[in-house]
């Protein structure tokens, strides 16, 4: 009992720096919603995703000296990818190749994901061949039976497996269980991808024998007939017909219309036509207007007042120059002179006056 109310003294030792760094980056696989799940604790998690819809499991495997030394990314189950080696190691993350004490190991991970969800990785074994997965053709003389335990060669499907038993302990007889198999493959008219179901789309061929069988599939026209005979073949032709009659009337409709639209189109051209000659006209009255704009402005006003004002102090001397060769008598010479200079005194007031005004308005 601690009497004296210090703090036990215990045995747990105190976290390092580095550990500190490892907790923090494993922490960040979970910050990014990567949902990891620990098999090694602090040493090996896996993250999976749904890529193509695959899924995807890769494995962290962290070094003893993490973060200071990057992780191992693997991949299962074998893909092919430019991100993966043969080995099955990513190589191609830029995130993984420089990760550092500064970096994210969830941000490294995470645009592994993105980039998988991106470009989906094809996966290397397929239950029917190494990279389809449509089941190998067989060769001319199998057998189209259900169940052929000996007939087929080596590497090809194996015969369908039962379906599981009825819970509480009660089983199928096997009639009941191959009738069922029956119709839950005439359910399905395609199978692998897209491919027909021989026994579905083809029923007679149940009842025929391998030499008619082997007869059939050198005769290529009875090989056509029968595939055109094909429901979905035959629903293709319908709807090609369909579309090409649709496109008939298109066409059809598209030309009633020419004539409203040639005729739009000489609409449109007078149109053209007309707001050219309407423009050369306006750009012609704008230069006009200009000109007779620059004729009435105050400076040019007054300019030609200053040389009407010459031009009557010039007619008032030569008026007098008149008078003193007498060409005029005295009674002629008064009349012509007051005149003349009334005229200048006329002028230069309005020269004076509209100087006073381009003064002050600042013209």
């Amino acid at each position: 009992m601690n009497w004296f109310g210090s703090k036990p003294k215990t045995n747990v030792p105190s976290q390092t720096n580095l550990q500190a760094h490892r907790a923090k980056q494993i922490d960040s696989l979970k910050k990014n919603n990567l949902s990891p799940i620990e098999s090694i604790p602090n040493t090996e998690y896996r993250v999976t995703c749904q890529c193509g819809g695959n899924n995807i499991i890769l494995i962290i495997s962290l070094p003893p000296q993490f973060p200071q030394d990057p992780p191992t990314v693997t991949i299962t189950p074998p893909v092919v990818h430019p991100w993966v080696d043969p080995t099955q190691k990513i190589v191609g993350c830029q995130n993984l190749n420089s990760f550092s004490m500064h970096s994210s190991l969830g941000h490294a991970i995470q645009s592994v994901v993105e980039e998988f969800k991106k470009n989906p990785p094809q996966i290397r074994s397929q239950p029917y061949g190494p990279q389809l997965g449509y089941p190998p053709v067989p060769p001319p003389n199998a057998q189209f039976s259900g169940f052929n335990p000996g007939g087929m060669a080596a590497g090809y499907p194996s015969p369908p497996t039962l379906p599981p038993s009825i819970p509480g302990g009660s089983r199928v007889s096997p009639v009941l269980d191959s009738r069922r198999q029956a119709e839950q493959s005439e359910s399905t008219v395609t199978q692998n991808g897209g491919i027909p179901n021989v026994k579905v789309a083809f029923p007679e061929l149940k009842k025929k024998s391998l030499s008619e069988l082997n007869s059939i599939l050198h005769e290529e026209e009875k090989v056509l007939e029968m595939i055109q005979n094909l429901p979905d073949v035959a629903k293709l032709a319908e709807d090609r017909e369909k579309l090409s009659n649709e496109c008939i009337g298109l066409a059809r409709e598209n030309l009633s219309k020419k004539p409203t639209i040639l005729q739009m189109k000489q609409w449109v051209a007078d149109k053209n036509s007309l707001f050219e000659s309407m423009r050369e006209e306006f750009e012609s009255n704008q230069v006009q207007l200009m000109s007779e704009s620059d004729k009435f402005q105050p400076t040019n006003i007054q300019t030609c007042l200053k040389v009407s004002l010459m031009e009557a102090e010039e007619e008032a001397e030569n008026i007098v120059g008149e008078l003193m060769d007498k060409k005029i008598n005295i009674d002629e010479f008064m009349q012509k002179f007051i005149q003349t200079r009334m005229l200048c005194h006329t002028r230069r007031a309005k020269e004076e006056k509209l100087h006073q005004i381009i003064m002050q308005q600042g013209y």
